[in-house]
């Protein structure tokens, strides 16, 4: 649920989100680099002086924009991310500025429920993480086999528990991507 302020003026805003991040006027001047009697003064009014880069920092700890720190927009919500805080590379965030990618299918995968389990399970597919194990695995179960070859059967059973080295995980992500159609 988004939460909405009401309209409000930056010094308005400021006191709100220290009070709701339990912040002293001390522990932000700090934060963002400038003297408390600085901050002190503009939070009291006393001078209408802030600069760019201290209201780009306050917005920065809050995690809120800066238009809804300013007072422009009464909704805190950040619109516009750097690239690398969303951990997009160059090329991908090219191609779905360049509309190479459906805008809306991107956006119902990423609202999707199972959409971060998915691609939990995809990173562990991409890094081998599980294969490795079953291939350790099945070279146990070819060891077995090798010194069971006396006995055709259980020779033949042991073969049986190997797993393919990708089908764990496969199977996983199956569910997860498909799941909610």
């Amino acid at each position: 649920m988004k939460q909405t302020y009401l309209p409000g003026t930056v010094r308005e805003r400021l006191q709100d989100l220290m009070k709701q991040h339990k912040l002293t006027q001390s522990e932000l001047a700090q934060k963002i680099d400038v003297a408390e009697s600085t901050l002190s003064r503009f939070i009291s009014g006393r001078t209408d002086k802030l600069g760019d880069e201290s209201v780009i920092r306050i917005a920065e700890i809050f995690n809120v924009s800066t238009d809804f720190l300013l007072g422009a927009v009464d909704e805190p919500d950040r619109k516009n991310y750097d690239i690398s805080e969303l951990g997009l590379s160059v090329d991908a965030a090219r191609n779905l500025y360049a509309g190479r990618v459906n805008a809306d299918v991107m956006n119902r995968l990423l609202v999707n429920p199972h959409f971060a389990e998915a691609t939990y399970l995809i990173s562990r597919y991409l890094n081998d993480e599980l294969a490795k194990g079953f291939a350790a695995q099945n070279q146990l179960y070819d060891a077995v086999v090798s010194l069971m070859s006396g006995d055709k059967h259980i020779a033949h059973d042991v073969s049986t528990l190997k797993i393919p080295v990708y089908q764990a995980d496969l199977s996983a992500i199956q569910p997860a991507t498909y799941d909610s159609r």
